[in-house]
């Protein structure tokens, strides 16, 4: 594949996903050298210091119906970053069409997952999926007293396990070797 088509392919192949920057795969993302705090927060990016060290939290304030409004701007981390499936197709291990199939699957887990934060009574607030799934799951609950909030507990917990399993295999960059 050119380096042209790659680049167009994965365009679309990002605009169709999101989940790098919506919260699913990340909770944040760290800043590198050379990345402006200040200059990153005026873009509206939720911006947070720990320990010394700066942060952007997810989702993403920056991205709006699957695109990112600050490009151009955007932290190193965001610039470098490549999930698995963009890896794949520019090697030729992936095609489009089958990277897309998974993206589109993939979302369809995280949505399900959302749907099951909410059913366990956790509506949105702008945190990544993983804070919330913690958030649900670490209220306990009596299955003889509330026998129906524990099957929906087991139902998230699993359908949380698949979207982690299959976000580690197919979207995280293996680790690196050393």
């Amino acid at each position: 594949m050119s380096a042209e088509n790659f680049t167009e392919a994965a365009s679309r192949l990002c605009t169709a996903c999101g989940m790098c920057c919506d919260g699913t795969m990340f909770q944040i993302v760290r800043m590198q050298p050379g990345d402006c705090a200040a200059e990153l927060g005026k873009l509206g990016l939720k911006i947070r210091s720990r320990n010394g060290e700066f942060h952007m939290e997810q989702p993403c304030a920056a991205l709006k119906e699957l695109r990112c409004t600050v490009y151009e701007k955007r932290p190193t981390r965001c610039r470098l970053f490549h999930c698995q499936q963009l890896r794949l197709m520019e090697t030729g291990e992936t095609t489009e069409p089958e990277a897309m199939k998974l993206i589109l699957e993939t979302r369809a887990q995280a949505a399900l997952v959302r749907d099951l934060i909410e059913q366990n009574g956790l509506r949105e607030d702008g945190q990544a999926l993983l804070d919330r799934f913690e958030r649900v799951m670490s209220t306990p609950v009596d299955a003889a007293l509330e026998p129906e909030l524990a099957v929906a507990r087991e139902a998230l917990d699993n359908a949380m396990r698949k979207l982690r399993r299959v976000i580690n295999r197919e979207f995280r960059p293996p680790p690196l070797a050393g």
